[in-house]
């Protein structure tokens, strides 16, 4: 009984011993678990509030993907490239002589013309692949059979019957801009049997 008795006396001492280490501790991680709030409640404060006003980032690929399709869709939406009725008559055949690369495509032109008129209101694009992300695209009188004029696009073209209006390289929100220079959406206006290229806006 006395040997327990003495124990019991020596635990209890040493518990009181290790007390004000353990409140000593506790208290030191209460004020580290603080951190910023504690130190600094008003800069605390201002990168909560931050973190809920700043937008997210898009990168710089989807930024130039969004300009392209808004230019884009301005150009289709403002009217100015619209076209009266559609040529209804003959298709003259194909004028092999009316430009450089007629008589060496001249198998696929034909078949082309079949698909009859697609741009612009008389005319038939034709297009032709020359390689790896590459398209020619002519363009044929179905009045007089002559090859026109061409433009060349890396990934595709967008036209209409309609319209005189030429999208080369339509915007695509898969392409990753950064990485292919080639792919640029760019847009041409038919006028006077060629293309002329409209100015890129700044945004």
């Amino acid at each position: 009984m006395l040997y327990m008795r003495k124990r019991f006396t020596h635990t209890l001492k040493l518990y009181l011993l290790l007390l004000p280490l353990a409140v000593w501790g506790c208290q030191g991680n209460t004020k580290k678990d603080e951190g910023l709030a504690a130190t600094h409640p008003e800069l605390a404060e201002e990168l909560a509030r931050d973190s809920l006003t700043v937008p997210y980032s898009d990168s710089t690929s989807e930024q130039l993907y969004n300009r392209y399709r808004i230019t884009t869709e301005e150009y289709r939406s403002s009217g100015n490239y619209s076209v009266g009725n559609l040529y209804r008559g003959r298709m003259a055949p194909l004028d092999e002589a009316s430009h450089a690369d007629a008589r060496g495509f001249r198998t696929a032109i034909r078949k082309g013309m079949e698909e009859g008129v697609n741009f612009a209101g008389k005319y038939t694009v034709v297009s032709i692949g020359c390689g790896t992300g590459c398209q020619q695209h002519y363009v044929v009188d179905r009045e007089t059979g002559k090859v026109l004029d061409k433009v060349q696009s890396s990934m595709g073209a967008s036209y209409s019957a309609d319209s005189r209006l030429f999208i080369v390289n339509p915007p695509d929100s898969a392409i990753d801009y950064e990485a292919c220079n080639q792919c640029t959406p760019e847009a041409f206006v038919f006028e006077n049997d060629k293309f002329r290229k409209l100015e890129q806006q700044n945004r």
